[in-house]
């Protein structure tokens, strides 16, 4: 078995799409914005890595009250990517200070940092 998809409530599509896209390299699968298609009272952009075919969906409901992320309420507490070597979890920490997007150290194997609604992210290399 694997995660096909996940989809994620943003405040807007459009920023985290381009966030996502330009950290990950995703591609976009399709956007449904300002209630150009079926689902006329909110937002959805889906987005695809190429290698993995993950799917990331990001969606903006209009009943979302607009508050940042926080892992402290029921629901998501944050996503982890494994990476396959201590090599590769430089580069992304590397990637992440070019880009700008604040993180933490390297911590037990671990890189955390934030998307724009503050979802917690991680980069993750299970060190053998």
């Amino acid at each position: 078995m694997r995660i096909l998809y996940v989809g994620l409530s943003v405040r807007d599509a459009r920023r985290s799409a381009d966030w996502y896209r330009t950290l990950f390299g995703l591609e976009t699968v399709r956007e449904n914005l300002g209630g150009s298609d079926w689902k006329s009272d909110w937002d959805e952009v889906l987005l695809k890595h190429p290698t993995s075919g993950l799917l990331v969906g990001l969606l903006r409901h209009p009943s979302n009250p607009g508050e940042p992320f926080s892992e402290f309420r029921t629901g998501l507490d944050h996503l982890e990517f494994e990476v396959a070597s201590g090599a590769e979890l430089q580069a992304w920490q590397d990637r992440l200070t070019a880009l700008g997007i604040a993180h933490s150290r390297v911590k037990d194997h671990i890189i955390t940092f934030r998307d724009p609604d503050n979802i917690q992210l991680e980069f993750f290399w299970p060190k053998p």
